[in-house]
């Protein structure tokens, strides 16, 4: 079974989406560190890595407060190798391997489901029973991930958004609708444990960090 670990860093990388370039110091160390991590992790587990930084200069108006970032950011659904591998590990440029010994399920289509106000956004669109999924960590089989990519590449393109992206323009509200129509397998928390949504004492638990 091959395994192919993706990540990538197309501008600056994630970390700014806030803080904009005077971040970029930081977020160079920060992101070097977490990248590094993955590669050690992979190495130790034979996976493929494929890091992607090619920007396909996407200039679509999102009305979002960064649609530079995002921009950038949604091209990964283009990047994404379709071919070579079994099963992809989609995983953000801030995440950091804690437990180098372990991998996540390897489902056809698996996430971890997050928590806060965006949730109310999900469910207020599309309905009581939708569950907001963080794309930080996706596990995804060759076809699955064929598909997944190919509904993102309609959605961004077209601009049909759905009302969620519309009114809430992040990569997560894709991803959640998406999720609303192909329900995925849940992941634990443990493989996308977000500090500043995770209680301290569950930490002990974590196995991959995101840095957000």
């Amino acid at each position: 079974m091959k395994i192919l670990v993706y990540q990538s860093r197309i501008g600056s990388g994630s970390l700014t989406w806030e803080h904009g370039n005077s971040f970029n110091a930081k977020n160079n160390t920060i992101i070097e560190n977490c990248t590094q991590s993955v590669r050690n992790w992979c190495n130790k587990h034979k996976f493929q890595y494929h890091f992607e930084t090619r920007d396909l200069g996407w200039n679509y108006t999102f009305k979002s407060k960064n649609d530079i970032q995002l921009n950038k950011l949604l091209q990964n659904w283009e990047h994404l190798p379709k071919d070579g591998y079994d099963y992809v590990i989609y995983l953000d440029n801030d995440v950091f391997i804690l437990d180098n010994n372990s991998i996540p399920p390897i489902v056809d289509f698996g996430l971890v489901p997050r928590y806060g106000d965006q949730l109310l956004f999900a469910q207020h669109y599309l309905g009581k029973s939708t569950l907001w999924f963080n794309t930080g960590v996706i596990v995804m089989s060759k076809q699955k991930c064929k598909h997944f990519s190919e509904w993102m590449l309609q959605k961004i393109k077209s601009g049909n958004w759905g009302e969620l992206f519309a009114h809430l323009p992040r990569e997560e509200s894709l991803t959640t609708e998406y999720c609303s129509i192909n329900e995925p397998s849940i992941l634990d928390y443990c493989w996308n444990t977000m500090p500043p949504q995770t209680p301290k004492p569950l930490y002990k638990k974590a196995k991959i960090l995101h840095l957000l």
